[in-house]
C-alpha cells in the first residue's frame, strides 16, 4: 500500500468547470451539513415529535437529488465499477421498501425508506462530483468546515456562552459534551473521524497555512472528545487508527502518530483546568426544571469575564502551540524520516510496522492506565474514574448484550424481509429480557437485521464491503492517484465502527456523512474503476440511469410531499384545538392530515381522543362509534403501539364492555409481557369484573377470579427472572407487586373467604398514607390515596373474620374520608 507514486510527467492545467447545475447540487449538500446539523443532527427518535423535521429533510434532500440526476446525464457513464455501484447503492432503498410489505409499523416503514433514498442520493452525490480539482475543494471544504463549525459550537456552548438544548449533559456529576446531537456517543463518534481527518491533513497538505489550520484544530477536536466521557469511543478511536495508518508511507505513518501524540500531551496538559473552569461556569449558567430537563439559562457567561477569557485563552494558546509542533515534526523529522526510511519503505511488508508498533504501545498503555492508580492520578478525577470503569461487566456493555440477543429473537420471527421501518421500536417489547427502555438498538448491524432482515442486512454490509475493496485495490494498484480521499475513507470507517455499537446513523446528518464519504472515497478515481464488461451498445442508452433516477426521486417526492404537507394540516387543526374552536372547524384539517397520510396513527389517536372527549359532553354515542373507527384504523396500521392498546381499553371501559376491555388487556399483555401497568389493570379488572358477575348471578367468575391470581403470580415469576440480572445491569422500569395489584388480588381472597391471605397481602399498604398529598395534588396521587383505603377496608374486614381487629387503623382509615365506616360495614355484610 506504501509504493511511492510516480509523478507524471505532463499534467493539463484544469479548467473550472461552470456547470450551474453540478454548483446548485454542491451548494444543496452544503446547506443540507451546515444547517440540518443543528436540528440536533435530524435524529431519527422513532416519535411523532421527530417525524416532522425527517420528513422536510427528506423533501429537501429529494429536490438536491432531482438536480443532481440532471447533472449525471453528462456524467454518469457505463463500463465503470462506478455505474455498477451507483445502481447498486439503490438495493437498499429497494430491501427496505421490500419490508414495508409486512412492516409492523406502516408509518416508519415508509418513512424509514425515504431516509434510505435520501442516503443512497448521498453516495451517488459523493461518488459523481468529485471528478474535478474544483470540486474536490469544495466538497472537502463542506465535510470538514460543517465538522469543525459543530466543533466550535460545542465548544461556545461548554464556556457558557451559547445554550443550546441538551449540549452539554449533567450525569452524575459531568458536564458531557453532546454539540447538536443531544447525545455525547454520536458526537465522540463524528469527534473520532474529525480527529483523525486533522491529523491526516496536518501531516499530508502540501500548503504549510493548510497544515497549520488543521493542526490547530487536533487539541479542541481532542478535549472535545475526552469531554464526551465516552468509553466506547475510547476502545475505537484506536482500532480506527489501525485501520488508517497502512494507507500511509512509514515515514508518513511515524509522522501521523507524532501529531496525534503531540495533540494528546498538549490536550492533557490543559485539561482538567478546562474541565474545572468550565464546570464552575455552567454550574452558573445552566438551569433544570422540576423533571431535570434543561431550561433556558437567566443569562449566559459574559466574554470579559476572566473564567472565560482565561479558558479561551489557554485553548486558543494550547492549540497554536500544538500547531507549531506538528509544523516542526512536517518541517524536519517527516523529511529526515523519509531519508532514513526511503530503502526500508520499499518493502511490501513496511506499512505495518507502525500499525505493530502502536497495537503494543496501546495495548501496555491501557494496561498502565487501567491498572496503576499512581498513572490515573495525573487525569482529570472525572475522566480517571471513566477510565477505571471500563470493563464488560459494567451496565452499558451488559445491556447493549441485552439489545443484541433480543434484536436476533426479532430476526428469528422476521428473518428474511425484517419487520420494516420502525421495527425495533415496534417490537423491542414483545422480546425483552428484562423492562429496559430504548428504541434504539444501539447498533446499526442489529437495527438493519431487524428492520430489513437478513437479505436487508447482506446488502448492506455487502454493499459497504464491495465499496471498501474497491477503495482498497485501487488505492494499491494505483499510487499515482492517492490524495485526500484518503479523508473520505476515514470518515467512513470510523463512522461505521463506532455505530456497529451504538445507533450513530439514527442521526440522519451522520449516516448521510457516512454514505457521502463511503462514495467520495472512490469518487476521485475514473479509468481506474473501469469495467469493460458493463457497458451498454449504444452510448444513448447512458441516459436510463439519470432518468430513472429522476422518476423514482419524483416518485418518492409526491409521497414525501403529501406527508409533510399532513403535517401542516395537523399542526393547524391542534392550533384550532388549542382556540377551543368548533368541531366543525377543528375537524376538516385533521381529516386533510389523515387522507394526506392514513399510516400516520398520531392522527387517528387524537381524532379518537377528541371524539370522546364531545361524546362525554354529548352523550351521543355516534361520537364513540367514530372514535372506536379511527382506533381500529390505527390498530391495522401500528398493530404493536402501546397507545393504541391503551386508548382501545378506555374506549371499551366508557361504553362499559368488560368483556372487551379484557380482551385488549390480553392482548396488550402479549406484546408488553413487561409493562407491568398491564398486569395492574388486568389484575383490578379481572376482580371488579368477578366480583360484579357473582353479585349478579351470572357469568364465570371463578374464571376470571382465577386469573386474578395466575396475573399475580406472573408478577411474581418475573420479579424472581429478574433476580438472575448480573449485578452491574439495572432492570429498567418498574416490575414488581404496587398497591393497586395488591388491592386487586385482595378482593378476590376476601370473597373467597381466604381472610389470613387477604391480611398478608394487604398488610404492607397499611401503612401507606390514606390521603392524597396536598403538595401533589395529581390524579395520580388521588387515585394512589383511593386504592390505599381500598386496601385498608379489605385489610380490617378480613381481621374481623378472623376474630381480630386494629382500632387505631379504622379510626385512620374514617379520619380520612368519613364514608368508609359505612363503606366497611356493608363490605363486612357482604360475607
Amino acid at each position: 500500500m506504501n509504493r511511492q507514486p510516480s509523478p507524471p510527467k505532463y499534467v493539463k492545467k484544469e479548467e473550472f468547470d461552470v456547470s450551474l447545475l453540478k454548483w446548485a447540487a454542491i451548494l444543496m449538500a452544503g446547506i443540507f451539513f451546515f444547517f440540518y446539523s443543528f436540528r440536533t443532527g435530524l435524529f431519527n427518535g422513532y416519535g411523532f415529535s421527530f417525524e416532522k423535521k425527517l420528513v422536510g429533510a427528506a423533501l429537501f434532500s429529494l429536490i438536491f437529488i432531482l438536480v443532481m440526476s440532471l447533472q449525471l446525464f453528462k456524467t454518469w457513464k457505463d463500463k465503470s465499477w462506478k455505474s455498477v455501484l451507483s445502481i447498486g447503492i439503490w438495493l437498499l432503498p429497494l430491501s427496505f421498501a421490500l419490508s414495508s410489505i409486512n412492516a409492523v409499523s406502516d408509518n416508519y416503514a415508509n418513512i424509514m425508506t425515504m431516509i434510505s433514498c435520501l442516503l443512497a442520493g448521498f453516495f451517488v452525490f459523493g461518488l459523481y462530483f468529485n471528478d474535478s480539482k474544483y470540486t474536490r475543494v469544495a466538497l472537502e471544504f463542506i465535510l470538514m468546515g460543517s465538522s469543525y463549525v459543530l466543533v466550535w459550537f460545542g465548544i461556545l456552548n461548554l464556556f457558557g456562552q451559547h445554550w443550546y438544548p441538551d449540549a452539554l449533559w449533567f450525569q452524575m456529576e459531568n458536564y458531557r459534551m453532546t454539540s447538536v446531537f443531544q447525545y455525547p456517543n454520536t458526537y465522540a463518534a463524528l469527534l473520532i473521524a474529525v480527529m483523525l481527518a486533522s491529523a491526516f491533513y496536518a501531516t499530508h497538505a502540501k500548503n504549510a497555512w493548510w497544515k497549520g489550520i488543521h493542526a490547530f484544530m487536533l487539541v479542541p477536536v481532542f478535549i472535545s472528545f475526552m469531554l464526551t466521557y465516552s468509553r466506547a469511543a475510547l476502545v475505537i478511536i484506536p482500532v480506527a487508527v489501525l485501520a488508517t495508518l497502512p494507507f500511509m508511507r512509514l515515514s508518513k505513518q511515524i509522522g501521523y502518530i507524532l501529531h496525534l501524540v503531540v495533540t494528546v500531551i498538549v490536550s492533557f496538559s490543559i485539561l482538567s483546568l478546562i474541565e474545572t473552569k468550565s464546570a464552575a461556569i455552567l454550574k452558573q449558567v445552566l438551569r433544570f426544571n422540576e423533571s431535570g430537563s434543561q431550561v433556558p439559562p437567566e443569562k449566559l457567561a459574559s466574554m470579559g469575564s476572566a473564567e472565560v477569557l482565561t479558558l479561551w485563552g489557554v485553548l486558543i494558546g494550547s492549540s497554536i502551540v500544538a500547531s507549531a509542533l506538528c509544523l516542526t515534526v512536517s518541517r524536519w523529522i517527516e523529511p529526515w524520516l523519509e531519508s532514513k526510511l526511503h530503502n526500508f519503505s520499499e518493502r511490501k511488508l513496511s506499512y505495518i510496522i507502525a500499525p505493530a508498533a502502536m497495537i503494543i504501545l496501546a495495548a501496555g498503555g491501557a494496561a498502565i492506565v487501567l491498572s496503576s492508580s499512581m498513572v490515573r492520578g495525573l487525569l482529570p478525577p472525572n475522566l480517571a474514574d471513566r477510565l477505571e470503569n471500563i470493563s464488560f461487566k459494567q451496565h452499558s456493555v451488559l445491556e447493549r448484550g441485552t439489545f443484541y440477543e433480543n434484536g436476533f429473537k426479532i430476526a428469528a420471527d422476521y428473518p428474511l424481509l425484517g419487520g420494516g421501518g420502525g421495527a425495533w421500536n415496534a417490537l423491542y417489547q414483545k422480546y425483552q429480557s428484562n423492562p429496559y427502555t430504548s428504541n434504539q438498538a444501539h447498533s446499526y448491524f442489529i437495527q438493519t437485521l431487524v428492520e430489513t432482515g437478513y437479505v436487508g442486512l447482506v446488502l448492506h454490509f455487502g454493499f459497504f464491503a464491495l465499496a471498501f475493496i474497491l477503495f482498497i485495490r485501487t488505492w494499491i494498484r494505483h499510487p499515482e492517484k492517492r490524495g485526500n480521499q484518503l479523508v473520505y475513507y476515514i470518515f467512513a470507517v470510523s463512522l461505521l465502527l463506532h455505530s456497529l455499537f451504538d445507533f450513530d446513523m439514527s442521526y440522519i446528518t451522520i449516516a448521510a456523512l457516512f454514505f457521502f464519504s463511503l462514495g467520495s472515497m472512490l469518487g476521485g478515481y475514473e479509468k481506474e474503476l473501469a469495467l469493460p464488461a458493463f457497458h451498454f451498445k449504444k452510448p444513448s442508452l447512458n441516459r436510463i440511469y439519470p432518468i430513472a433516477l429522476m422518476v423514482l426521486t419524483v416518485s418518492i417526492g409526491v409521497i414525501t410531499y403529501r406527508s409533510y404537507a399532513s403535517y401542516l394540516q395537523f399542526d393547524k387543526a391542534l392550533a384550532m384545538g388549542q382556540e377551543q374552536r368548533s368541531i366543525e372547524e377543528i375537524f376538516p384539517p385533521l381529516d386533510r392530515a389523515i387522507e394526506l397520510s392514513p399510516s400516520n396513527t398520531q392522527y387517528l389517536l387524537v381524532k379518537a381522543d377528541w371524539l370522546t372527549q364531545v361524546y362525554n359532553q354529548t352523550k351521543n354515542a355516534e361520537y364513540l362509534m367514530q372514535a372506536e373507527k379511527s382506533l381500529q384504523q390505527a390498530q391495522l396500521h401500528e398493530p404493536y403501539s402501546r397507545q393504541i392498546i391503551q386508548a382501545r381499553y378506555q374506549n371499551s371501559a366508557i361504553k362499559g364492555e368488560s368483556d372487551q376491555s379484557l380482551a385488549v388487556i390480553e392482548e396488550g399483555l402479549t406484546k408488553f409481557p413487561w409493562d407491568i401497568s398491564l398486569y395492574e389493570m388486568g389484575i383490578k379488572q379481572y376482580a371488579e369484573t368477578g366480583l360484579a358477575e357473582k353479585k349478579a348471578g351470572n357469568g364465570d367468575y371463578a374464571a376470571k377470579w382465577k386469573r386474578t391470581e395466575d396475573l399475580y403470580q406472573d408478577i411474581l415469576a418475573g420479579m424472581d427472572k429478574l433476580k438472575d440480572l448480573p449485578k452491574e445491569q439495572l432492570q429498567g422500569k418498574r416490575f414488581d407487586v404496587a398497591p393497586i395489584s395488591r388491592q386487586g388480588l385482595g378482593i378476590v381472597l376476601y370473597h373467597t373467604q381466604r381472610y389470613q391471605e387477604a391480611v398478608d397481602l394487604l398488610k404492607p399498604i397499611t401503612s401507606d398514607s390514606l390521603v392524597p398529598d396536598p403538595a401533589n395534588s395529581t390524579s395520580e396521587e388521588a387515585e394512589r390515596a383511593s386504592i390505599a383505603r381500598q386496601a385498608v377496608r379489605f385489610y380490617l374486614a378480613s381481621l374481623h373474620h378472623l376474630g381480630q381487629n386494629d382500632e387505631p387503623l379504622k379510626e385512620k382509615l374514617i379520619q380520612a374520608d368519613s364514608n368508609e365506616e359505612n363503606l366497611l360495614n356493608q363490605l363486612v355484610a357482604e360475607e
